[in-house]
């Protein structure tokens, strides 16, 4: 980790940079392709505009690829973010990263951060020198809402293509597009034209989960399921050491009827979620009652993700059994993750 100071305070507002790498910090080399090439400083001195819109410093926390991002790392980065000093308090933080794994790192650092400070994630869908490259206008832009006093208290933003996504619900839904980023159930809560910071809409409440980063998360797997599948993989997930089990299904959250004597003797050993592989949309938990539906696997003891997508279950599965949550408390705590500060009544 290489840490830059700011510059001399410049009567903007402050905001911290850190750049984790991925494609907004990388460019093609010798071989052709491209790869993470780029520190912090060099990424933000190629976009000058942004000396016009904050003072900034810059820390080069890492250069990978967001893939290689782990949960554990996410965690004590967590803790660096809640403990940046006040001799020169910030008004926010941008964090840029790659975007294969930007939903999970935003929704991670969504729960695990206790500050109120505006938090930006950003990257790029076009490496640096790339025609259309886009990652110095996220980069301005989510510079832009991290100074802006209206992104304070709604926990980790996504901004990406002029768009600014809530941590728990935006999802990547492209492998290429500028516009890969959406948060489809719910829409986007703002946007960025001109020099003016827009959200008209607040997601009400956070919902934190406070763990310790000497720690390391529990291992959850991840299995996908659908047509053909049978219960081999699942059956074995509790032998091979993990502590839970997120069942990425179909639809509403179904399976097959073939693998229900299996999740259920699963269940009884460890806490399986089942999360819907859709990308939008809630899961269901009393429409159906056939085999293989949520009202039968309910009853074997599964839970329900909810509002959670398959990767945003299996990080909040993880943080919560580091902690030594259980039932009925996770079931609940799904239920706060993804409507923070709902009624009681609104729950299942």
């Amino acid at each position: 980790m290489v840490d830059v100071q700011r510059p001399e305070a410049t009567g903007l507002p402050s905001v911290l940079i850190y750049s984790l790498g991925g494609t907004i910090s990388s460019r093609s080399g010798e071989s052709g392709f491209a790869d993470v090439a780029i520190d912090g400083v060099e990424l933000v001195s190629a976009n000058p505009q942004i000396g016009r819109v904050a003072d900034v410093s810059v820390t080069s926390y890492l250069s990978v690829a967001s893939v290689d991002l782990d949960l554990w790392a996410l965690v004590k980065f967590a803790k660096v973010l809640d403990a940046v000093p006040g001799d020169h308090e910030p008004v926010g933080v941008v964090v840029t990263q790659g975007t294969d794994t930007l939903e999970e790192t935003a929704f991670a650092l969504d729960v695990l951060m206790g500050s109120s400070r505006p938090l930006v994630l950003t990257g790029a869908m076009r490496p640096q020198d790339a025609p259309g490259s886009d990652g110095g206008a996220n980069l301005t832009g989510a510079v832009r809402i991290a100074a802006s006093e209206s992104a304070r208290g709604l926990g980790a933003l996504v901004y990406m293509n002029d768009q600014i996504h809530a941590a728990r619900y935006v999802r990547k839904s492209h492998t290429t597009r500028p516009s890969a980023f959406s948060s489809p159930t719910v829409g986007p809560i703002g946007y960025v034209v001109e020099d003016r910071v827009r959200i008209p809409l607040r997601p009400r409440g956070r919902f934190h989960v406070d763990v310790s980063p000497s720690r390391p998360p529990a291992r959850v797997a991840q299995v996908g399921v659908g047509i053909g599948s049978d219960p081999g993989l699942i059956s074995v997930v509790p032998e091979l050491g993990y502590r839970g089990l997120v069942i990425s299904a179909p639809g509403g959250g179904h399976v097959p009827s073939r693998l229900m004597d299996t999740i259920a003797k699963v269940a009884r050993t460890i806490p399986v979620v089942i999360a819907s592989r859709t990308g939008a949309g809630e899961g269901l938990i009393r429409t159906y009652g056939y085999p293989g539906s949520e009202v039968d696997w309910i009853k074997a003891g599964a839970i329900s993700s909810l509002g959670l997508g398959p990767s945003q279950a299996a990080v909040l599965l993880s943080l919560l059994l580091s902690q030594e949550v259980q039932e009925p408390r996770l079931q609940q705590a799904f239920a706060d993750a993804t409507d923070p500060g709902g009624q009681p009544n609104d729950d299942p």
